[in-house]
């Protein structure tokens, strides 16, 4: 048998079955079925997954805020000096500066980005200052709100009451976006 009968043999024995199994790889349509699962996977996790993003900002901003209010509540406290924040829609200040040794905050921005935050601040009394005492006590009191414009969920409050400055955080039940006059410890819903 000569080489050329010996290959025709082999070609003839080829069953369509075995062909199929020697390919590799997908097909255009098993591809496109696969992008189309993967494209309605994301249509449908996209904005769940923008109000997370919009709710951890109002967390970090809220949390900034509360962190610089114990900072210059516990420096007044150490140096036994008073202490007196401006909180702005956009920073946090101190006077004197050495009340926040870590420096004024600026609240446009996300935590270790350089992101916009987008979260907007409303308060009972503005302009916001806040004074501690050289023992760390308060008569300001102000219930600060703090929201996304994008985003009705989520709203957060924190309540600072007079005398020995207590700050409580808490859930915003006022309507969005909220008013000046909706700051209040009625929608301020906070746990201890």
């Amino acid at each position: 048998m000569s080489l050329v009968d010996s290959a025709r043999s082999r070609v003839a024995r080829i069953t369509p079955i075995q062909l199929q199994h020697n390919r590799l790889g997908f097909s255009l349509v098993e591809i496109l079925v696969v992008v189309a699962i993967l494209g309605m996977m994301a249509t449908l996790a996209a904005p769940s997954f923008l109000s997370w993003v919009n709710n951890k900002r109002i967390e970090d901003i809220s949390a900034q805020v509360i962190g610089v209010l114990k900072e210059a509540q516990a420096e007044a406290i150490r140096k036994s000096q008073s202490c007196r924040l401006t909180i702005t829609t956009t920073s946090v200040t101190a006077s004197p500066p050495s009340c926040l040794p870590t420096g004024t905050r600026d609240l446009t921005q996300v935590s270790g980005g350089e992101s916009a935050s987008g979260v907007t601040l409303i308060a009972q009394a503005t302009p916001i200052t806040i004074q501690f005492s050289p023992k760390g006590s308060t008569t300001s009191s102000n219930v600060l709100v703090f929201y996304h414009p994008d985003q009705a969920q989520g709203m957060r409050c924190l309540a600072i009451s007079s005398g020995i400055g207590l700050m409580r955080t808490g859930k915003f039940s006022g309507s969005h976006p909220p008013s000046t006059s909706q700051a209040n410890t009625n929608n301020c819903h906070t746990s201890m």
